[in-house]
């Protein structure tokens, strides 16, 4: 989708002077591009356990991940505020803000 971002004062391109910008962000509802989805599985097929930080997983385009870890007996380390979604997978849950979190514990080797 393209969106109009005249109100919000975002600079025009550069290239072509247009005011239309379309982030490389997925908006709400929005489909991830499948070559990313596979990308993230692939990484965390090769990683020895996961770390979501700073989400409720409330749409799939996270939760998906919680769940592969769950189904290929990851670790699933959970940081957020509030819950989330997959909770109930999580072998550790952190009910913290993230960047207070990253910050008092940045020196440690974790």
């Amino acid at each position: 989708a393209v969106v109009s971002t005249q109100s919000t004062g975002t600079p025009l391109c550069p290239d072509c002077g247009s005011d239309l910008l379309k982030p490389q962000v997925v908006f709400f509802g929005a489909n991830v591009a499948k070559e990313k989805v596979q990308y993230c599985y692939q990484k965390l097929e090769e990683a020895d356990s996961l770390l979501i930080a700073g989400s409720s997983l409330q749409v799939m385009s996270g939760y998906r991940f919680a769940l592969e870890a769950s189904r290929t007996k990851k670790p699933l380390a959970l940081l957020n505020i509030g819950q989330t979604r997959a909770d109930h997978l999580a072998d550790v849950k952190v009910a913290a803000r993230c960047g207070e979190f990253f910050q008092k514990y940045s020196d440690y080797n974790l």
